[in-house]
């Protein structure tokens, strides 16, 4: 075979790896790319909750301004909405539990609310690009997100000043060939983000599940030992209109201890904004309860790391208040631990999970001028 010959058939093979891995590609939200739609699944303001807090940082990697809508969402569904202006390249941060801030005048976070059950101090913040009027969502590929959450008196804890940051998980807008949408296109009818990750005016797909490496409940490994763990969690079906629906999924869980040994039967309902204890010994009635809490401890799993898979599905066993529905996920897993010392907490460490699989969801909301229909009497 002639080198002209061998060099087309490397060209081809080539063009084919190529055009197989982007028919391949998925348009699946993640929390290491930019978007124009940004999900915190972990925000935190409860006072009795070590004195807990959180910092959002938002910024603009374009030299072009944008407008942000965002809501906030406690667990007990109270929330409130509000907007600001992003100049090029700036950030704007603040102080969720007094709204201080710079670049923005956020309000505080809501502490109402009547479903139960949930800590009304807990919960999500969800921001998308808008046209500045706000009256329709825009493309603007270009923001990116941090939550700081800080416990300022962890009473247990041999260091009671304690913090962990994690990324928004963020969602590109698409165009009708599944590219990245030109800034300031309109995407979609005002008032549905269609996160389908395909066709024009759509925004990227949520993950079918999750999955976490993470340090069992009582587990040591020098110099390192885990306490507790607990997961926080929004999922992709997120209704942020005044004449809301709550939306519930069930929470399947299924864990692996490092022999591959494969434990089943945990599990728990969620809404729309969940914080879930993966411990018995963090039970609350202010939280869904977790069936089978012991599969996330080393007692049973007899292993120093693991990890685990949960996926959003529907059940019977999760029908209050209303039938449960299928659901992607995006989580934030964090992690109570002692450094050289297997009886006393030092540090509290958070990551987001790992996204995988394909999921349909939406993110509804009440454009500017929305006329919001009365109930009839």
């Amino acid at each position: 075979m002639n080198k002209r010959i061998i060099g087309a058939f490397l060209l081809g093979a080539a063009l084919c790896i190529s055009s197989g891995s982007a028919r391949a590609a998925q348009n699946v939200a993640n929390t290491s790319q930019k978007g124009s739609l940004l999900i915190f699944p972990a925000i935190d303001v409860d006072p009795g909750d070590d004195a807990a807090d959180t910092l959002v940082e938002i910024s603009n990697d374009q030299t072009s301004a944008v407008h942000v809508e965002c809501e906030y969402v406690n667990q007990q569904k109270d929330r409130v909405n509000f907007d600001f202006n992003l100049t090029g390249k700036a950030t704007a941060s603040w102080d969720v539990y007094s709204g201080f801030g710079e670049n923005v005048a956020a309000p505080t976070f809501p502490s109402g609310g009547t479903f139960t059950p949930g800590n009304p101090n807990q919960g999500e913040l969800v921001c998308f690009a808008v046209s500045q009027d706000s009256t329709k969502q825009i493309a603007f590929n270009n923001l990116t997100g941090t939550a700081t959450l800080v416990f300022q008196d962890d009473g247990d804890a041999n260091q009671y000043r304690q913090a962990f940051r994690y990324n928004a998980w963020a969602f590109t807008a698409r165009n009708s060939s599944g590219g990245s949408a030109a800034d300031n296109t309109v995407q979609g009818t005002p008032g549905t983000l269609l996160l389908t990750g395909g066709g024009a005016g759509t925004y990227d797909a949520c993950p079918l599940y999750n999955v976490a490496n993470f340090m069992p409940n009582g587990a040591t490994l020098t110099p390192v030992t885990t306490f507790d763990n607990d997961l926080w969690v929004s999922s992709c079906n997120q209704d942020l209109t005044q004449d809301f629906k709550v939306h519930i999924t069930k929470l399947l869980f299924t864990v692996w201890n490092s022999n591959e040994n494969s434990f089943t039967g945990s599990f728990a309902c969620a809404d729309s904004t969940s914080f879930l204890p993966l411990s018995a010994a963090d039970a609350s009635p202010n939280y869904f309860p977790l069936t089978n809490p012991s599969s996330f401890d080393f007692s049973r799993l007899r292993t120093a790391n693991a990890r685990f898979q949960v996926q959003g599905i529907a059940s019977t066993q999760c029908s209050r208040p209303v039938a449960s529905e299928a659901a992607g996920l995006l989580g934030v897993l964090s992690s109570s631990i002692g450094i050289n010392d297997p009886s006393s907490e030092d540090a509290e460490l958070g990551s987001n999970t790992f996204g995988a699989g394909v999921q349909s969801g939406y993110v509804k909301w009440n454009p500017a001028g929305t006329v919001v229909p009365r109930p009839r009497r």
